[in-house]
């Protein structure tokens, strides 16, 4: 198969695997806080001072914002988040094609590249953070950006080269400050040195220097800003997330050990790598698949020996997990099955067991679920089982026939397996339950497109409500003097009293999120003459 045929079957496929399920989920609260910020930019046209819901945002820096907000900008679109988490999957796309690009460098090896981008394309974690436009994906992205242009440079010494990664890592910076130096470039530097010595780097180290140089000028440009705009909230901002990394979502060491559950259908093959001592009769592949896996283990304690923890948090970990997990494959496919050790044979065995349960079970959960759905969609149903039945057919076909087919498609169905379980659970169960709320409320997104023409006030409101209700809303205290004509939002119904010099125009009630029945009422007030 040529270059540009891998290129572009691993891009279909990471279309599939970030793009496919964009549409289903409502914002959570990292992604409204994204979402209000990037609205209140195209508002207000300001770019430069994030606001959250009418307040200087300097918790996080802005890039992912300002992405998200030129979507807006250039689509005229303020409501529908399938659109606005285009950036963060367009980024995901992007990370298939460095990956691609950085292990073609190292092993010059073109199947290889494919195949750990297939691995990345098809990782259960990749695939769920792809779909959602928080910060997590975007610095990560950029840094391994960073380092595919470094090495690309060290080995060409190209200037345009080490431009680009300085340029990507000022994105980076921008898009959560320092955390995937920590988290990601650090160890892989430990990794390279440790592996390859220190003299390519040396020879280099006026290219490698002017890319963090300009980086850094580059990425110090919007905090200075911040600074000048107003420099107590910005200082007490940082000592307030400086605090929060060490006092929230603490969790023990060990948290991130569990990670190869996170890699989804390559959970067995991306525990392989360290169940015994490897050894390739090509030397380049050999000292590639160490480096690997140093920048895998080093990138796992790293993240542990931080206290805040959460399962998006280790990120790096299955991005970097897929260069030792594509080498394994690699060397799979290309040995005969006949000269297989019994270690070898029984991996793919376990393998052909799990691919079996997996589709079995798509089977019976479509079709105890398509008596919950309307007949337009069994179309749709018809369609999933059929692919699942014909995986688990094809695999037994082909274990009687031809064992060296056998392995290779057990590979092949290790990554669509995930595709297609994502696809079709998030499709129609998860897309089914979370419309499953009764017919008498709307859900209160549905305000976002109503454009309501007075501000609202609420007591008690989440952030969730305020991306929702498509406006700012003002926190009511009794201190607040209120206009002749407002909303009031409110979680419990309105104390008449509380309004007296008002008269309710109007009351109407919600559904608060898409997946329960927690009810929110909002209210036209107009002062009475």
């Amino acid at each position: 198969m040529s270059k540009n045929k891998k290129i572009l079957l691993i891009s279909l496929l990471s279309v599939i695997s970030f793009f496919s399920t964009l549409w289903i989920r409502g914002a959570d609260l990292m992604e409204s806080r994204n979402f209000i910020s990037a609205r209140e930019i195209v508002i207000n046209n300001e770019w430069f001072v994030t606001t959250l819901n009418g307040e200087y945002r300097f918790e996080k820096p802005p890039l992912p914002t300002w992405l998200t907000a030129a979507v807006m900008k250039i689509s005229n679109n303020f409501s529908d988040e399938w659109l606005l988490r285009l950036p963060v999957a367009l980024i995901c796309l992007l990370l298939i094609y460095y990956i691609y690009k950085l292990v073609k460098i190292f092993s010059n090896s073109e199947n290889l590249a494919f195949i750990t981008s297939f691995v990345a394309a098809t990782t259960f974690m990749l695939t769920k953070i792809g779909a959602e436009n928080a910060w997590d994906a975007y610095p990560y992205v950029f840094m391994f950006g960073v380092i595919t242009y470094l090495v690309t440079g060290v080995k060409t010494q190209k200037l345009s080269d080490f431009l680009l990664s300085g340029v990507l890592f000022a994105c980076s910076l921008l898009s959560k400050g320092p955390v995937a130096i920590y988290g990601m470039l650090l160890p892989f530097v430990l990794s390279y040195i440790y592996i390859y010595k220190f003299e390519e780097i040396r020879k280099n180290k006026t290219g490698i220097l002017l890319s963090f140089v300009i980086g850094i000028l580059l990425a110090i440009i919007w905090p200075v800003g911040m600074i000048i705009e107003n420099k107590d909230l910005f200082f007490s901002v940082l000592n307030k997330e400086k605090d929060t990394w060490t006092s929230k979502h603490v969790r023990g060491f060990f948290y991130y050990f569990n990670y190869f559950a996170y890699m989804g259908s390559w959970a067995i093959f991306s525990i392989v790598p360290f169940l015994k001592k490897w050894n390739f009769r090509d030397e380049k592949r050999n000292k590639f698949f160490r480096f690997g896996i140093i920048w895998n283990l080093l990138t796992l304690l790293f993240l542990s020996l931080i206290k805040m923890k959460k399962e998006r948090y280790g990120l790096p970990i299955y991005i970097v997990s897929t260069i030792p997990v594509g080498i394994i494959l690699d060397y799979y496919l290309n040995k005969k099955w006949e000269l297989f050790k019994k270690f070898d044979r029984i991996i793919f065995y376990i393998q052909f067991i799990l691919i079996v349960i997996v589709s079995l079970a798509g089977v019976f959960i479509l079709k105890w679920k398509s008596y919950s759905l309307n007949f337009k969609n069994y179309w749709l149903f018809l369609i999933f089982i059929g692919l699942f039945i014909y995986i688990v057919v094809d695999l037994f076909k082909s274990y009687l026939r031809e064992k060296d087919k056998f392995k290779k498609k057990i590979v092949l169905y290790s990554g669509l397996i995930l595709v297609l379980v994502n696809v079709s659970l998030t499709w129609i169960i998860e897309k089914d339950i979370r419309g499953k709320n009764k017919n008498e409320h709307l859900l209160l997104e549905t305000l976002q497109k109503s454009k309501l023409e007075y501000p609202i006030y609420s007591e008690d409101f989440s952030i969730e409500d305020v991306w929702n209700v498509g406006k700012e809303v003002i926190k009511l205290t009794p201190e607040k003097k209120l206009p002749n004509k407002f909303y009031y939002l409110s979680g419990r119904k309105i104390d008449e009293k509380k309004f007296k010099e008002y008269k309710i125009e109007l009351k109407d009630d919600f559904y608060r999120f898409k997946n329960n029945n927690k009810i929110i009422y909002l209210y036209f007030l107009e002062k009475i003459k």
